[in-house]
C-alpha cells in the first residue's frame, strides 16, 4: 500500500512538473522582412518571418497588412499586393502552444508605378554587310562630339568584311558617312580619343589595333602584336590607349600606344586579356583582367610596371568582361561564375566581395542612380547591392554580349537574344520590350538627350537603331553604361 501511495505521489509530481513547464515555457519571438525591398503598387510582395534566437516553438502566425480593407493572413510567409501607393504599418503576431504571444510591426513604403516609358524607333540603318553573327565583345555604338555615330560590323563572312561604320544622324533619318574594312574581324567595341579619332582592335596579329580618322575613315595607323578580342581600348585624356591581347598562351599580354602610334610599353608572355580595361581617376593606373592567370592586374600607366595583382580564384571563363569602377575606386568585373569587387589599397589589391552570378562573363557591371549594380548573366538581368554584393533581384531573360545601360530614372536597358531591347525598372519590373531584330541585341548607349543607340542582328545584317526616349538621359551615376561614357573611354572621371 505504501509503495502504491508513493507511486501515485511521484506521478502527480511529474504531471505537475509538466504543467509548470507549459506555464513557464519561454515566450515566442519573431522578426520579419519582405521582398522586393522597394515595393511598388500592384506588385506582389512576399513577407517572410523567422523565430528569433531563444524563441519557443511558434504555433500561430497572424499578419495585419494595414490597408483600407484590414487584410490579414494566418500563413507564416504570405504574399500580399497593395493596390495603392502609400505608407503602411504591417503587424505580425505570433503565439506558442502555451498561449504566450509576441508582436512586431514595421513600416512599409509602397511606391507608385514606374513613370510611363515613352519610346519611338526613329530610324534603323543597314549598311548591308553580310555577317555570320553579331560582333563579340559587348559591342556598343560610340558618339563623336559632332553627333556622328560609330559602330562595328564584326564577325563578317568572310572575316575580312568586318567594318567600322560611321553614320550621320539627320534627326529622322541616318546616312552613311563612311565604312572602313579591316584586315581581320572585329570582336570588340570601338572607342573615341580626345582628338575625335577612332580606335578599334582586331583579331589579326599584324593589325592588332587601328586608328581611324573620325571624319573620313582613313586608316591613320595600324600596329601589330598578338591579336585582340573582347578588349575595347581604354583612352586617357592625353589620347594614350590601353588594351589586351587575345592569345591564350604565353604570347599574350597588355599594350599601351601613344596617339601617334608609338608603343609606350608592352607586357607580353603573360596570357590572354579578354577584357576591356579601366583607368583610375588620376589615370596613373590601368586595371585589366588576365584570363589565363585569373588575376586582376593594376599596372602603372606611365611605364607598364606592375603595381599588384589580385587572384580571382572564383570561376573561369572571363571572356568578354567589361571592367568598370565605382566612385570610391572599387573595380568591378565578371566571370562565368561570379561578379567580383576589388579594392585598390595602393601597394596591394583585395577582394571586397564576390557574388555567385552564373554566366556573367560576357557582360559588365554598371551603376544606377541609387548606387545599385546591374549586369547581364545566364539567368537574365541581375541587380546587386554595391556594398555587399547581395543580389537584390533577377529579371529572367536570355542575354549575351550585352552590357546594360541605366537612364536618369533608374531604368535599365539590356539586349536580349530574341531581337528585343528590354527595359526594366530599378525594382526589376518589366517596362517595355522593343522588337529590333531576330537575333542578339548588343550593348545600348544612352546619349545626353536620352536617345538610345544600339546594334541588333536582323537576318544576315547588323542594323543600328535610334530609339527616342521621352524625358531621359544617362543615369546620374558614376558608371551608367559600357565604357562609362558615349565614347567608351573607360576613364574613371
Amino acid at each position: 500500500m505504501k509503495i502504491l501511495f508513493m507511486s501515485l505521489l511521484m506521478g502527480l509530481s511529474l504531471y505537475a512538473c509538466k504543467d509548470d513547464d507549459m506555464v513557464d515555457m519561454a515566450p515566442p519571438g519573431v522578426d520579419f522582412n519582405y521582398t522586393p525591398s522597394s515595393p511598388v503598387e500592384g506588385i506582389e510582395i512576399l513577407f517572410y518571418s523567422d523565430p528569433t534566437e531563444g524563441s519557443s516553438p511558434i504555433s500561430e502566425w497572424h499578419w495585419e497588412f494595414g490597408d483600407a480593407n484590414n487584410s490579414t493572413s494566418n500563413k507564416r510567409n504570405p504574399y500580399f499586393t497593395y493596390t495603392t501607393a502609400g505608407t503602411y504599418t504591417v503587424k505580425l503576431t505570433v503565439k506558442n502552444q502555451a498561449g504566450g504571444s509576441f508582436e512586431v510591426s514595421k513600416t512599409v513604403e509602397v511606391a507608385p508605378p514606374p513613370k510611363e516609358l515613352i519610346t519611338n524607333i526613329v530610324w534603323e540603318f543597314n549598311n548591308n554587310t553580310t555577317v555570320s553573327k553579331l560582333n563579340e565583345g559587348s559591342s556598343s555604338p560610340v558618339i563623336g562630339d559632332d553627333g556622328t555615330i560609330y559602330y562595328v560590323e564584326g564577325n563578317g563572312s568572310p572575316v575580312n568584311t568586318s567594318k567600322v561604320v560611321a553614320v550621320t544622324d539627320n534627326g529622322s533619318t541616318a546616312t552613311l558617312k563612311w565604312a572602313t574594312a579591316t584586315a581581320s574581324y572585329i570582336a570588340n567595341a570601338p572607342s573615341i580619343g580626345p582628338d575625335g579619332h577612332i580606335y578599334v582592335n582586331t583579331w589579326q596579329n599584324a593589325n592588332m589595333v587601328y586608328k581611324l580618322n573620325g571624319a573620313t575613315g582613313e586608316v591613320m595607323w595600324t600596329k601589330g602584336g598578338r591579336g585582340a578580342s573582347n578588349t575595347t581600348p581604354a583612352v586617357d585624356t592625353q589620347g594614350n590607349i590601353y588594351h589586351g591581347s587575345r592569345l591564350q598562351s604565353s604570347d599574350g599580354g597588355l599594350y599601351s600606344w601613344s596617339p601617334t602610334g608609338d608603343k609606350r610599353w608592352q607586357i607580353v608572355n603573360q596570357g590572354a586579356f579578354y577584357t576591356a580595361p579601366v583607368l583610375s581617376k588620376d589615370e596613373t593606373t590601368v586595371y585589366a583582367l588576365n584570363t589565363n592567370e585569373g588575376k586582376l592586374w593594376a599596372v602603372n600607366t606611365a611605364d607598364g610596371t606592375m603595381k599588384w595583382s589580385e587572384s580571382v580564384g572564383m570561376g573561369s571563363g572571363t571572356h568578354g568582361s567589361s571592367l568598370s569602377m565605382g566612385a570610391d575606386g572599387t573595380i568591378y568585373y565578371t566571370t562565368n561564375a561570379h561578379v567580383v569587387a576589388i579594392t585598390d589599397n595602393g601597394a596591394t589589391g583585395s577582394v571586397k566581395w564576390s557574388a555567385d552570378v552564373t554566366g556573367a562573363a560576357q557582360s559588365g557591371v554598371v551603376i544606377g542612380p541609387n548606387g545599385d549594380l546591374y549586369t547581364g548573366a545566364g539567368a537574365g538581368l541581375v541587380s546587386l547591392n554595391a556594398a555587399t554584393g547581395g543580389i537584390n533581384w533577377t529579371y529572367p531573360l536570355s542575354t549575351n554580349e550585352s552590357v546594360p545601360a541605366v537612364d536618369v530614372e533608374g531604368r535599365v536597358y539590356i539586349g536580349a537574344t530574341n531581337g528585343n531591347l528590354v527595359v526594366v525598372s530599378k525594382d526589376g519590373i518589366l517596362l517595355k520590350e522593343i522588337q529590333l531584330g531576330d537575333g542578339v541585341v548588343n550593348s545600348p548607349t544612352i546619349a545626353s538627350d536620352g536617345t538610345v543607340y544600339v546594334e541588333a542582328l536582323s537576318g544576315a545584317n547588323i542594323k543600328l537603331f535610334k530609339i527616342a526616349v521621352a524625358e531621359s538621359g544617362p543615369a546620374n551615376s558614376y558608371w551608367p553604361m559600357k565604357g562609362r561614357n558615349v565614347k567608351n573611354t573607360g576613364q574613371s572621371k
